[in-house]
């Protein structure tokens, strides 16, 4: 394989200042790989902490012929010439062919979380993958050294929508190991961590841009991440500004609405548009050239005029008006959520990603929403980039390598909790399927009841872990803590152990503390038993969730979780484990042990299209108008 240079994209990120390739904190150095597996388009980018460089970014894609393409990113395609082909054809180098694979990254979904246009059935992401890091490999080495993989740690960072379920996680995890991504490095064990693909972009746009926005404490902002599958919409509060935090003010959203759509859309309009005698002669080879060479290098209202004429105004009310009315709708849907929850509306909405790119969109979106919020919508291929780049600033502000903008906290999209057993069973609040005896308590019990420590909508810390208090009684020595952590994303949060409840994992701490020191208690039929209180706590830092049993200062029992929350199926508990559940007091969510957070942003030059009026000025319209939408907060959004 030929190795080519390498383009560091321009970017006037924040330089990390220790020149001997160590943080200021003593850390040493990682190199952060970033992956933005899109739908339509993947890129790579890396630095190594502690270097005083800008973010490099993977270029020189391969295309047919040997030729070269000088992008940052390669499509989302492979073709397989037949089953057994083990060097399949991939990204600009796929033939103009119906048999080309595309939005395979969907496959990561459930079909039941899919329309049933975008189902499909081939496993096919791992050998993407296996192309694109054999590819990125030699650009890499060929600026770090050949021996980095012998001397650097690895830390992957891959970005994912932020509305996609937790299961995606695992099965993108599953696909690196296949890949053998994660038994590349030499150097202790590889990293993987996961960022939303919103937050990515706005971690990117704010670190290299502050300057050009209405950055103050309290004011929100919306980022709308179009990509070429899913539009992404997240909005953030600034809580602080030096060091500068923001963190989730509402839940945010998203939808299947992204440019692939556009190309269907497209697609269907050729199969009207063009006559039966030329659709025949144009065979799909001709309709790929359309789609590749016409439509994706910006479409041609005259192209192919010897044989039909498409003009502009059809392609935007049948291509393009039905995918950008849902872009709309999200977009205005955060904004409302704003307007209900905060009383206020949001400074500006960043554009971001591929589809972010269409003037087309943006003045769509600047139609439909308030005057007074500013549509920003940066030109070239920098917001293409975004996320990619995003991912590597996520990686070193994790690694505690960078200084960056701050998300400290999120928006619980789920409810997280555990199991109990309530005593004694209530008929007028219990369900009678839960009831059963407990020889331990000697009453009939409401086995399998949820208790929620996060419900949806919680804002939860990036640093801080959430803590329950927990109790329970121990009748022997050899008795261990036991705690199933539960999920659900159910609106409405359940008080059982239903089908809308998942099982995410179990933690078990066996090792106690002495048992001489834990306070002895009878029961009323004159049993003696051992009582022992202690913290569950949650800490969540967006790619992962750890789970602990804290006593005191002590971790008892700890538990990471990448999110898979579709591998173990609703099982009831026997009747012999009533003795051993936990047992929970009714106390609030607390906070605990604040920890640092990296500081502070910088600016750069890089121009940004506003909303102006007719006269070329910026506008500075601060009425309260919501002209273009329907902004009554008493409207159900879900």
């Amino acid at each position: 394989m030929r190795v080519s240079r390498s383009r560091s994209v321009r970017a006037d990120l924040h330089r990390y200042k220790d020149s001997e390739m160590t943080s200021s904190k003593g850390n040493p150095p990682t190199l952060v790989i970033g992956i933005d597996f899109g739908t339509t388009y993947s890129g790579v980018a890396w630095l190594l902490s502690g270097k005083q460089e800008a973010i490099q970014v993977v270029t020189d894609w391969p295309m047919v012929n040997n030729y070269q393409t000088d992008r940052p990113k390669a499509p989302s395609t492979i073709f397989y010439r037949h089953l057994d082909d083990k060097n399949p054809s991939w990204g600009f180098s796929t033939p103009q062919d119906d048999s080309v694979l595309r939005w395979f990254k969907l496959l990561l979904i459930d079909e039941k979380d899919l329309p049933e246009k975008v189902r499909e059935s081939s496993q096919v992401f791992a050998d993407y993958l296996i192309n694109v890091w054999e590819h990125s490999y030699p650009q890499i080495a060929a600026a770090e050294g050949d021996h980095f993989v012998k001397i650097y740690p690895l830390h992957f960072v891959i970005t994912l929508p932020a509305i996609w379920p937790h299961y995606v996680r695992k099965r993108m995890t599953e696909a690196m190991q296949l890949a053998g991504l994660l038994e590349f490095s030499a150097v202790g064990s590889t990293k993987i961590s996961f960022i939303s693909e919103p937050e990515a972009a706005a971690l990117t746009s704010l670190n290299e841009n502050a300057g050009r926005y209405q950055n103050e404490v309290g004011n929100h902002f919306v980022v709308c991440d179009a990509g070429g599958g899913t539009v992404d919409i997240i909005t953030y509060k600034i809580e602080s500004l030096e060091p500068f935090k923001v963190v989730e003010s509402v839940r945010g959203d998203g939808g299947l609405c992204g440019a692939m759509f556009l190309d269907e859309n497209f697609l269907t309009m050729l199969d009207q548009k063009i006559p039966l005698e030329t659709r025949t002669k144009l065979k799909r080879k001709g309709i790929h050239k359309i789609m590749r060479d016409e439509w994706d290098e910006h479409v041609d209202k005259d192209f192919y005029p010897s044989k039909f004429t498409l003009h502009a105004q059809p392609i935007r009310a049948q291509v393009y008006k039905p995918v950008v009315d849902q872009v709309l709708q999200l977009v205005k849907g955060q904004i409302k959520q704003v307007m209900k929850e905060h009383n206020t509306t949001p400074k500006f909405v960043l554009l971001v990603g591929g589809f972010g790119r269409s003037q087309y969109l943006r003045e769509c979106l600047q139609e439909a929403i308030p005057n007074k919020i500013s549509v920003l919508q940066k030109r070239g291929g920098d917001p293409w980039a975004a996320v990619l780049r995003g991912a590597v600033l996520h990686g070193l502000s994790r690694s505690g390598v960078s200084d960056t903008i701050v998300v400290d906290s999120r928006i619980s999209r789920f409810h997280y909790g555990t199991l109990v057993n309530k005593v004694p069973f209530n008929p007028v609040e219990d369900d009678p399927r839960d009831r059963e005896y407990s020889t331990y308590d000697r009453a009939f019990i409401a086995a399998d009841q949820t208790e929620w420590f996060v419900q949806i909508d919680d804002s939860v810390s990036a640093y801080k872990p959430a803590v329950y208090k927990c109790h329970q009684d121990l009748t022997s020595r050899e008795q261990a803590i036991q705690v199933d952590i539960v999920t659900s994303d159910s609106s409405v949060a359940p008080t059982r152990y239903d089908d809308c409840v998942k099982k995410l994992c179990t933690i078990k701490a066996s090792q106690l503390p002495s048992w001489t020191d834990l306070p002895i208690h009878t029961s009323e039929d004159g049993h003696a038993f051992r009582h022992i209180e202690y913290d569950l706590r949650m800490l969540s830092d967006g790619s992962s969730l750890e789970f602990k049993i804290c006593y005191g200062d002590q971790t008892l029992a700890s538990e990471s979780v990448m999110f898979d929350s579709t591998i173990q199926p609703k099982e009831k508990r026997g009747k012999s484990d009533a003795k051993v559940d936990t047992a929970m007091k009714d106390s609030p969510y607390e906070l605990d042990a604040k920890s640092e957070a990296p500081p502070s942003i910088v600016d750069s030059d890089d121009e940004y299209v506003t909303g102006v009026d007719n006269n070329g000025d910026e506008s500075s319209d601060d009425s309260d108008s919501t002209e273009g939408m329907d902004c009554d907060s008493d409207e159900d959004d879900e």
